[in-house]
């Protein structure tokens, strides 16, 4: 058995040990760190936990012997001349390797990583498209940093690791605190619970609603291990971590399981389908808690912001906002921009199609907080696949407690939100091929007339004030949001940066 350990550096979670028996040697890892498997995903540069099967490498001829190769017990083959893994999650050849064809590109690996390589058993026997693809055992580069998922040893002990690989072997990775990491089924939610020994705030901190955003897993892992490692201190209160609130939808890297959960949260007497059965897990753990903070991230391009309840208590929609409290946790993240007004633009969207006493489908985690009487915050943390987005989810995490009197230390930022925004508009798509003017960045501004989007039939839809696009989507299905339009907020306005 190999056995693979990393991830005891918080700083630097790709370096590790590789063992066999009595002999072990530093490692590489992913840039992102050693994952649970259910969160692997197709370019996140990370390396999935487990135990895998080394059924047989390849070596560059001109590097290494062909007689020196054939003394080994494992069994490698002399690399092919022209060959392509496949890492398009999209082609029946996914996770495969074979022969180029007329006219394809030869492997754009550093070729002189690739000398040998042993591939691992990983999302191989069916492959799950976009699971993850390409996992070796290869050459670290010189400086030992991190790789795009596979295990990386230095070239002078490529033949040391190779001599003790055995027909039949198995590679055992995890991360060096196995026991932080989250586990990902379709039939439960896991959830992490830290209780002070003071009294304080029930805070809980979800993730992956939506099982295409897989920065709050990440973030929520990491402090989940720093907390268990004393790098982090609880001190009163308690904090309740969700790493995977969607199970179905994040082991298919998909949105949805099957239905928007953050819409029409409620108990479902007599659940459906899955986003219900979630919903009746979800809903009483939220009732259970006082703070909740909900991290997403976004399709586009485009800073973090964070979205927070109305500018006014007792309002009709939400009766019941906590809103010193919301400000506090805003102010304590600094982010680039804060946005209100989420619940009157769904209203007001209801209303254009004839749904105006069907505000409950726009309830979704942090609204149901508040009809609940709790504080809630949405925090966009980035574009999907950012690996910034996950700084920030940490960040925010880690703010917020401290904000909060749940976690010691000190809040990083303090200069409060440099933009407010309403939302003022939700921009509806009458049909499949409605079409955004072009890929909007999140907060971009807009002029009053400017031209954001056709219609199937090539009418213009404009902007109908001066303001800023939110959540342009690339997926535009009719009767669905194509985007939101805030309206910039005057500084003399902006809810105050003290309460």
């Amino acid at each position: 058995m190999i056995h693979v350990r990393a991830g005891d550096d918080p700083e630097a979670p790709h370096r590790g040990t590789l063992r066999i028996g009595d002999w072990s040697v530093p490692c590489a890892v992913g840039r992102s760190g050693i994952v649970a498997p259910g969160l692997k995903r197709e370019g996140d540069a990370a390396t999935p936990a487990g135990r895998f099967p080394l059924r047989y490498g390849f070596y560059e001829p001109g590097v290494f012997g062909d007689a020196e190769m054939a003394a080994l017990d494992f069994p490698f083959k002399p690399k092919p001349d022209s060959y392509s893994w496949i890492e398009d999650a999209t082609s029946p050849d996914y996770n495969r390797m074979r022969a180029l064809r007329d006219g394809e590109p030869p492997e754009d690996r550093a070729a002189e990583l690739f000398d040998l390589f042993v591939p691992l058993g990983w999302n191989d026997a069916v492959p799950v498209a976009a699971g993850g693809s390409a996992i070796f055992l290869h050459a670290a580069r010189p400086d030992m940093s991190g790789t795009a998922g596979c295990i990386a040893v230095a070239r002078d002990q490529l033949m040391n690791l190779a001599k003790r690989l055995r027909p039949g072997m198995m590679i055992d990775i995890a991360s060096a605190d196995t026991a932080a990491m989250p586990q990902v089924h379709d039939d439960a939610i896991e959830s992490v619970t830290f209780h002070g020994l003071k009294p304080g705030p029930r805070v809980i901190v979800t993730g992956s609603v939506h099982g295409n955003e897989p920065c709050g897993p990440k973030a929520i892992t990491r402090m989940i291990a720093d907390l268990r490692h004393g790098r982090r201190r609880i001190s009163s209160g308690s904090v309740t971590f969700v790493p995977v609130v969607n199970g179905l939808a994040y082991r298919h890297d998909r949105r949805e399981g099957d239905r928007n959960l953050n819409r029409a949260l409620r108990e479902y007497p007599v659940p459906l389908v899955n986003e219900d059965r979630v919903a009746n897990v979800l809903c009483p753990m939220l009732r259970a808690h006082d703070v909740l903070i909900d991290l997403h991230s976004f399709a586009s391009q485009g800073p973090p912001f964070v979205l927070f309840g109305p500018d006014i208590e007792g309002g009709e929609l939400e009766p019941r906002v906590q809103r010193r409290t919301e400000q506090a946790l805003v102010n304590a993240m600094g982010l680039p921009f804060a946005v209100y007004g989420w619940m009157e633009a769904h209203h007001r969207s209801l209303a254009t199609q004839g749904r105006a006493d069907d505000i409950g489908f726009a309830v979704g985690t942090t609204e149901y907080m508040r009809r609940c009487g709790g504080a809630a915050v949405t925090v966009e943390c980035g574009e999907h696949t950012d690996p910034a987005s996950v700084e920030v989810a940490y960040s925010v995490i880690a703010d917020c407690l401290v904000c909060m009197g749940v976690m010691k230390g000190e809040v990083t930022r303090k200069s409060g939100s440099s933009k407010v925004l309403k939302i003022s508009d939700a921009i509806l798509a009458d049909s499949d091929d409605d079409r955004l003017a072009r890929d909007f960045t999140t907060g971009e501004a807009v002029k009053a007339g400017e031209v954001i989007g056709h219609r199937a039939d090539g009418t213009a839809i404009t902007a109908p004030h001066d303001g800023a696009i939110i959540f342009a989507s690339g997926r535009i299905r009719a009767g669905t949001e194509m985007c939101f339009l805030c309206r910039f907020v005057p500084p003399d306005q902006h809810p105050p940066k003290s309460v």
